[in-house]
């Protein structure tokens, strides 16, 4: 009997440790490495496919409030649209300001979005009876004449960032089905 309660006792704590294992963030930041490689002209090389994929920009604007740090690179404050890449085997999200990247950053976790993430999480629009009225026969019209071009929505897409570990901050970027974790250190040193 002692060993069926030894051994269920052992199952349970297994099971339940990665529960209770969180991501050691400095460390994360320690391991990972600036982008050894560079874009020429500084444009993203597959801006062109997204544009003529997608109805609209299919990226997140981000506005950064204070200069943040990478590993020696400064970001100042401003905006910036987030674009998720995956370069040699690695992913990156380049920091663009009017078409051009102007920082890449690597991404030191990327995992799965749970299932009803941007259910849950987005805001979805309170319409009015007009607007509602207004909207199903705009959709009957988009269903009755398509689009001749094809072009989808873009992905959805949710940014989080928490001060995590003192001076260090963790940028979270949901983009389609991943999501990729970035840190940064809110002074230089």
């Amino acid at each position: 009997m002692k060993k069926i309660i030894t051994i269920t006792a052992l199952l349970f704590v297994l099971i339940n440790l990665p529960a209770f294992a969180q991501s050691d963030y400095a460390t994360l930041y320690q391991n990972s490495h600036v982008a050894d490689f560079k874009l020429v002209h500084d444009i993203d090389p597959y801006q062109n496919e997204d544009y003529q994929k997608y109805a609209w920009s299919p990226y997140p604007l981000f506005r950064l409030a204070s200069d943040v740090y990478f590993k020696g690179q400064t970001i100042p404050a401003g905006y910036y649209i987030l674009t998720p890449r995956e370069m040699y085997g690695n992913p990156y999200v380049f920091f663009k300001e009017a078409g051009k990247v102007k920082f890449i950053i690597p991404v030191v976790k990327k995992e799965l979005v749970p299932v009803d993430f941007y259910h849950s999480n987005l805001p979805s629009p309170k319409y009015t009876k007009w607007q509602k009225f207004c909207k199903t026969i705009r959709d009957g019209f988009y269903k009755l004449f398509k689009n001749s071009s094809k072009k989808a929505p873009p992905p959805n897409s949710y940014i989080i960032t928490e001060n995590i570990e003192g001076d260090m901050y963790l940028v979270v970027l949901y983009y389609g089905e991943y999501k990729y974790y970035m840190v940064f250190k809110s002074n230089r040193y």
